[in-house]
């Protein structure tokens, strides 16, 4: 008997289901033999040893039965591929023994793939990360002839398999229609909650009757600990080089960022040049002492997005320490680096932020650069140089800030 989803594609029965279904019929054959001979003219020793008979024959075939699936299970009972099998997964094991919490994801990724690869036939493997806050699913990695094509693409919880296999947790097959794959999905535990799906499709003529779903409940019990250590381990890294206020890069991402192209720029001369800007707040001390620091984080906010927005792609932007932001420059010439000041200093003219239900304020940067070669040779003095360049301005401007009525504010 074959279960058929919503969809009205039809899955394959389960090992225990077939083993459910076989011991079910042997009960039954079982049953009508002993009531045709409890009803037969034998005389009662001769019917108690046909009952002894069924009895005994009715455990050998459940015996036998048992252990054909459990040879099925590991290798059609090949004990070399069993073997091959336990070899495999014990991989993934060592694995994360002595790689967890050290490797990216798509490292753990092509490992599990490269393992599940030995044991099954599988034409395309894609993780798909789950968003709980989003409700929806991330194909965050994908190997196969489709990857490319998958790789990226969100889905929603619907009543596709991936999200089948999400809510029962669970493996789920699908066979082969004529619009789709055979297919199969494993589900990724961190405890009792998945937090992935491994989704694997084969080639149209594969049959997934054959497929062992023990063998992918065992793989995905050894992926889920692999791939979760690695998302972890590259949330920390994420986290160790952002600033959590504004989801700029911090100073230390800053600094990594700017060795880089100042060594690039050491190494090309005068036909690579390089320019910083060191940018901060004007009177963002009496924004904050006025209308607190959740008013003065919301500035914060604004300030990065207007930067960012009127940045080149090429430029990095960073933020340091309380109100200052550094902005890397890439290749840009000293005509270029002054264009995209006026265009920072154009983008803040005439905007305000509302900072309570009845001000709203203008906001206005203090801005120093430095250029490689003019200015310095070395990180700390360019940034040494454009943090003077920036003092110099903040001391020639008004210290003052422009306050707006609520029914001025645009």
């Amino acid at each position: 008997m074959n279960d058929v989803n919503n969809k009205g594609s039809v899955q394959p029965l389960r090992p225990s289901s077939l083993y459910s279904s076989v011991l079910v019929a042997i009960s039954l054959a079982a049953l009508v033999a002993t009531y045709l001979l409890a009803n037969s003219s034998y005389e009662m020793g001769t019917r108690t040893y046909g009952f002894l008979t069924i009895v005994g024959v009715f455990l050998v075939a459940a015996v036998l039965l048992h252990f054909s699936l459990s040879q099925k299970a590991t290798g059609n009972g090949d004990p070399s591929k069993s073997t091959e099998i336990d070899r495999q997964l014990s991989a993934l094991d060592d694995a994360y023994e002595f790689f967890a919490g050290s490797l990216k994801p798509a490292d753990s990724f092509r490992l599990i793939a490269s393992r599940a690869r030995e044991i099954l036939p599988f034409r395309t493997l894609t993780f798909h990360l789950c968003e709980s806050e989003g409700m929806r699913f991330i194909a965050a990695e994908s190997v196969g002839p489709d990857a490319e094509h998958r790789r990226g693409r969100s889905s929603n919880f619907d009543d596709g398999i991936i999200s089948r296999s999400y809510f029962s947790s669970v493996v789920e097959v699908d066979r082969a229609t004529a619009s789709s794959r055979p297919t199969a999905a494993v589900p990724l535990k961190s405890g009792s909650d998945v937090f992935g799906i491994l989704h694997l499709d084969f080639d149209m003529n594969y049959d997934v009757v054959d497929l062992d779903l023990h063998l992918l409940e065992a793989i995905g019990t050894r992926a889920a600990p692999l791939l979760l250590s690695s998302i972890h381990f590259e949330q920390s890294r994420t986290n160790a080089v952002t600033d959590p206020t504004t989801d700029l890069p911090n100073e230390r991402a800053f600094y990594m960022v700017l060795e880089n192209q100042v060594a690039e720029s050491q190494r090309k001369g005068s036909t690579r040049p390089l320019t910083i800007l060191a940018l901060d707040v004007r009177s963002f001390e009496e924004i904050n002492k006025r209308f607190g620091h959740s008013a003065g984080d919301r500035v914060l906010g604004f300030v990065a997005h207007l930067i960012k927005d009127n940045l080149r792609q090429m430029d990095f932007l960073a933020r340091t320490s309380a109100d200052e932001f550094v902005v890397v420059l890439p290749t840009a010439s000293k005509e270029i680096s002054h264009e995209v000041i006026a265009r920072i200093q154009t983008g803040f003219f005439g905007r305000k932020l509302k900072v309570t239900e009845l001000e709203s304020v203008e906001i206005e940067l203090n801005i120093g650069w430095a250029a490689f070669g003019t200015d310095g040779e070395t990180p700390e003095t360019l940034l040494r140089v454009a943090r003077e360049r920036k003092q110099q301005t903040k001391s020639l401007a008004p210290n003052k800030v422009l306050w707006f009525p609520t029914e001025f504010a645009s």
